[in-house]
């Protein structure tokens, strides 16, 4: 940030000031989190933009739509938040994608290299696997987002769960949490807080917040069957 501020200084001695970043990881590890606080920190507006919306089955339209994000970028100072990018900047060795959306990587490529907006370019992705190689060097810095470990797992229960009272002391159950992302903890503490609202209780206990993880556990499970059984292209 300190960077950010002080740009005017670091580029009258011909040096370049960090401007474009890449976050990479997992659904729910805080990527999104991450632009919103960078866009504070900044004062800047934040922009997001998801790019699987984004994509048109219109010849040249994609490409046409990416131009008057980043002349908007350009010309507003802001943090523009690409969210969902391996939906645009796949792969051109990919043998299942067609000439159209190859041409839409050029483009990307040649967008990004001339982005020169007084903000942030802030792409994310579930999927770097996904990403063109020359995707990787055309960013200033490069961002891996995980699932917490025992002791962020920790910190976050006792941050979600330190307004609403407990029979237990929350990071006690850290260890249940393991391979949970950000999100998922966030919604198990939030449905376990509701189902003791709903059963007019004044204080969480350990059976409820067990039940709302197992509930989570199930969710899980639904959605990586469905998104396995799902039909490509859908």
């Amino acid at each position: 940030m300190n960077e950010f501020r002080k740009g005017d200084l670091i580029r009258k001695h011909g040096l370049p000031v960090i401007s474009k970043i890449l976050f990479v990881g997992p659904p729910g590890c805080g990527k999104t989190l991450a632009a919103e606080l960078l866009a504070k920190q900044v004062s800047l507006p934040l922009v997001t933009v998801r790019l699987d919306t984004l994509v048109s089955s219109y010849l040249g339209e994609t490409s046409a739509n990416l131009r008057r994000i980043f002349e908007f970028a350009d010309s507003t100072p802001c943090v523009l938040f690409l969210d969902e990018f391996d939906a645009v900047a796949r792969s051109r060795s990919d043998e299942n994608e067609h000439g159209e959306l190859r041409r839409v990587v050029n483009s990307l490529l040649q967008l990004i290299d001339r982005f020169g907006g007084k903000g942030f370019l802030v792409a994310a992705t579930n999927h770097e696997d996904k990403l063109d190689s020359a995707v990787w060097r055309r960013f200033d810095e490069i961002i891996f987002f995980d699932k917490p470990g025992d002791e962020e797992i920790s910190q976050l229960l006792k941050m979600k769960l330190k307004n609403f009272p407990t029979t237990f002391a929350p990071p006690s159950k850290a260890s249940q949490f393991l391979g949970f992302s950000h999100a998922e903890i966030e919604r198990v503490c939030q449905n376990a807080i509701k189902a003791t609202l709903l059963e007019g209780k004044r204080e969480l206990s350990e059976p409820l917040l067990d039940y709302a993880i197992t509930l989570e556990k199930t969710r899980r499970e639904v959605v990586t069957r469905v998104s396995h059984n799902s039909i490509p292209g859908e």
